[in-house]
């Protein structure tokens, strides 16, 4: 008796343990690849504290179509990065607001900006204000919003500013791997947009 009890809760704790791993294996994740543009040196030398300001009207990430495709996703989002004409890497899971700085972060140095990581009294500063990114499912296609607007500021004072917007959409073909698509493509256009230069030199920042 005791070998055939040892024997079905042997059974009970593999097929638990088959049920977690097919669950976890089925947990649905976004996938954002960040394309950077050509390496440039205009503004080597110069340093910037990177500020952040999430003021999406809705936290929700997804609309009412592309939520019920992505079921039971839990928020996290798979960010890869890659330099110009390279394939990439995988830098880790992220929350939204959290690849958002990180995608500008890099976005930066990749100008050659020096990021500082504690804001400094004699250095400036540049305030990315997220006001949306949605992704939803309209008549059988993906679509990604992103706006934001990028402030170059010191001592407490705008200098100048961009305001930068943007839509792409893909057909949905299997599946939800055009929404990773359309996401990445969305997320590299709109950082890549930012003008950098053109923002510190209407901000009379250049020597």
């Amino acid at each position: 008796m005791r070998l055939i009890n040892q024997g079905m809760a042997k059974t009970s704790a593999n097929i638990l343990l088959f049920l977690f791993a097919f669950s976890c294996a089925t947990i649905p994740e976004l996938k954002v690849h960040y394309q950077l543009p050509r390496a440039s040196d205009n503004l080597e030398g110069k340093h910037v504290y990177l500020a952040f300001e999430d003021a999406r009207k809705t936290q929700e990430m997804f609309g009412t179509a592309a939520k019920q495709e992505f079921g039971n996703y839990v928020g996290n989002i798979s960010f890869s990065v890659a330099r110009h004409n390279e394939p990439g890497f995988k830098i880790g899971p992220f929350k939204l607001t959290d690849m958002v700085k990180e995608g500008f972060k890099r976005r930066f140095e990749n100008a050659g900006l020096e990021v500082l990581s504690v804001k400094s009294a004699t250095e400036p500063q540049i305030l990315i204000v997220l006001n949306e990114f949605m992704i939803d499912l309209v008549d059988r296609k993906w679509v990604a919003k992103m706006a934001y607007e990028a402030r170059l500021m010191k001592d407490g004072k705008t200098l100048s500013s961009q305001i930068i917007s943007g839509e792409a959409e893909r057909l949905k073909l299997i599946g939800r791997r055009e929404a990773d698509t359309v996401s990445g493509e969305i997320f590299t256009d709109m950082i890549n947009r930012l003008d950098l230069l053109r923002l510190f030199q209407q901000g009379n920042l250049m020597e």
